[in-house]
């Protein structure tokens, strides 16, 4: 692919063939914004639903080329079309009403279950348990080490 470097290209068909579970040339089209995580990309279910990613697991599957043109596109985006770390700690601040870097665990999960792009309560479990993230016995969490972790990825502590 011409549009991307080599090590570009070299790296998505190593995270493709990773989701590539039947070994068959073929990733189910659930799993896009997995693999544009997986490269360190940060798109929304939104964006990518629009190019092309299924709402349920099993509905079609796409190949390598026609993933690599979907990376190149995210990859080409300005990094301020995804959420940076700097968004994310503004965001959260919201919540954190002692301004001590605090946040309730709870709320957190509410709003990420309630608000905006919402997500489905096992995926939020998921991410706090991929990013080790657990409450005091005040039920809250240190944000900050929370949005790193998230932002690091690929997570340490994922099972395969």
């Amino acid at each position: 692919m011409a549009d991307l470097p080599s090590d570009k290209v070299d790296e998505a068909k190593q995270v493709f063939e990773v989701f590539d579970k039947k070994y068959e040339g073929k990733v189910d089209a659930y799993y896009i914004g997995d693999m544009l995580r997986s490269l360190g990309l940060y798109p929304t279910q939104a964006e990518c639903e629009k190019r092309g990613q299924t709402k349920k697991s099993g509905e079609k599957t796409i190949k390598v080329e026609e993933f690599l043109p979907i990376y190149s596109e995210f990859y080409k985006m300005p990094a301020k079309n995804f959420g940076t770390y700097e968004d994310f700690m503004e965001g959260l601040k919201l919540f954190d009403k002692e301004s001590n870097g605090l946040m309730s665990l709870a709320e957190l999960t509410q709003v990420l279950v309630a608000m905006a792009e919402k997500l489905e309560p096992r995926i939020v479990e998921e991410i706090l348990r991929s990013t080790n993230t657990k409450d005091d016995a005040e039920g809250m969490f240190n944000y900050e080490v929370f949005v790193r972790a998230l932002l690091q990825g690929p997570f340490p502590n994922e099972s395969t």
